[in-house]
């Protein structure tokens, strides 16, 4: 039985490698190694799309027209004096080394060649070129016209047919490269929008909000070397400008920049919010003036809608880009309204909640020789009783008089809370008053012209610490170790 058994297992382990055989043999796993063949685009003919250039060594610099026609919308451009000009778009600002990019473009472009042979309406139409909407006619100085027109994607997609009208060869090319040859108005942009020569000598800047006045600055320019501009602000206030948020709104104004086109001669502004725009900024230097408008933000909020110098075309420029919008206008413009070192001063009369003083100034010499009193009393007893630097913190406090916020003039003063009268050496006198604003406020008045707006009435009451006008006094009094009467009349 043994034996037997044995001869079974030894006939199952041939079955099993004679099918094993024949399976390997189909499968062709036993042919011998395939000979090297030869490779299988050697065949394929390549060429370039724009074949005359290739043709003409001049061509490049013969080119004095491009019409190109994307998804039928026409852009025509065209060499004048040797700049390019976008002739069907006049008010479109263009850098002609950008067209001449795009040339380059071309003339560098190849694409493998999917058919050679009469064109026929069949064929045309079999390529995607019949009822095309999208082509690029370059016109030469010699007249000569050469018309490639752009077809259809190939299968996978990746690709792009072109074929110059009058020849026999139909090219494939990738699609991305093809696409890149397009005279795109976008690509050929002068980005720059407030574009001056010297930006130092922008003079004055006018805002407008939905056709309203906004903010109006006037630069004061010197004639001096190496002494920069001021700044005044026209509107909303007759103010000295801040000229450090002023200069970063120039900065911010010069490098902002379009980020692209929306729309090329748009006949109907107002569904961009630019009929009339939300803003309008116009930026003035000796030479000429430049309007932005800005409209509506983009539905995905990342840019405006935008015109320059009050054209149809609509550009787009990054929301990011506009930050004027979010400083406040009180930030352009001084908000001091006691604005006098004590070097200038001569004397000071302060009423300030029913307390009144006279501070003399004599500060014209040297810092050891300053001489101030404080109705009638020197500050300087000794050198171990020298308390100059107390009574200059009056002034300080003085100083820190200043707008918080911008409101009407009020129809009736309220209650006086504060006058000073202060004269200079050079004889100059003027007033500043503060009357009671509802809440913890108060108005503000030069000369009885009221100054646009209202300020803290803490600016009066805090501490020495905090250069309050009573703090301050009361402080110069303690450390003089004199009784102060005045502190009692307020209260």
């Amino acid at each position: 039985m043994k034996k037997y058994l044995t001869t079974i297992i030894a006939l199952g382990v041939i079955v099993v490698l004679l099918t094993g055989f024949f399976i390997a043999k189909k499968a062709g796993w036993l042919d011998p190694a395939p000979e090297a063949t030869e490779d299988p685009y050697a065949d394929v003919v390549t060429g370039s799309i724009f074949a005359f250039f290739g043709e003409d060594a001049d061509a490049f610099s013969k080119v004095v027209k491009i019409v190109s026609t994307v998804d039928g919308e026409e852009l025509t451009l065209e060499k004048v004096n040797g700049e390019w000009q976008a002739t069907s778009h006049p008010d479109l600002s263009i850098v002609s080394k950008n067209v001449n990019s795009c040339l380059n473009s071309m003339r560098s472009l190849n694409g493998r060649v999917a058919y050679s042979g009469e064109m026929t309406e069949s064929k045309r139409y079999e390529f995607g070129f019949e009822e095309s909407t999208t082509s690029l006619e370059l016109i030469l100085s010699d007249g000569a016209s050469h018309k490639v027109v752009y077809g259809k994607d190939n299968q996978s997609g990746s690709s792009r047919y072109a074929w110059e009208t009058g020849t026999e060869l139909v090219y494939l090319a990738d699609k991305y490269q093809l696409n890149s040859t397009l005279v795109d108005a976008v690509d050929l942009l002068d980005t720059k929008i407030f574009s001056f020569d010297d930006n130092g000598q922008i003079s004055r800047i006018s805002i407008t909000k939905d056709g309203n006045d906004y903010l109006k600055l006037q630069a004061v320019l010197s004639t001096e070397v190496d002494v920069n501009r001021t700044w005044r602000v026209n509107y909303p206030l007759e103010r000295d400008g801040n000229t450090s948020t002023i200069e970063a709104l120039v900065t911010s104004l010069t490098s902002t920049a379009l980020a692209g086109i929306e729309k090329l001669g748009c006949d109907d502004l107002s569904k961009y919010g630019l009929g009339p725009a939300r803003f309008r900024v116009a930026v003035t230097d000796p030479h000429k003036t430049i309007i932005l408008s800005i409209g509506d933000m983009t539905p995905d909020r990342t840019c405006y809608y935008v015109t320059i110098d009050n054209g149809s075309d609509v550009y787009l420029v990054k929301s990011s880009a506009i930050t004027f919008t979010d400083t406040p206008l009180l930030n352009f413009m001084s908000e001091y309204i006691f604005m006098v070192t004590y070097t200038q001063l001569k004397q000071v009369d302060i009423e300030v909640l029913g307390r009144k003083y006279l501070l003399t100034y004599d500060a014209t010499g040297e810092r050891e020789d300053e001489v101030f009193t404080i109705n009638g009393t020197n500050v300087y007893y000794d050198e171990e009783r020298d308390f100059r630097g107390d009574f200059k913190r009056i002034g300080t406090a003085m100083y820190g008089l200043r707008l918080s916020g911008l409101a009407d003039e009020p129809a009736e003063k309220g209650e006086l809370l504060c006058r000073i009268r202060y004269e200079e050496q050079d004889g100059t006198v003027n007033t500043v008053e503060c009357y009671e604003r509802e809440g913890s406020t108060m108005y503000f008045y030069l000369n009885g012209i009221y100054q646009g707006g209202y300020g803290n009435r803490y600016l009066l009451t805090s501490n020495n610490t905090n250069y309050g006008i009573t703090g301050t006094i009361d402080h110069l009094y303690e450390v003089m170790g004199i009784e102060d009467p005045e502190a009692a009349n307020g209260g």
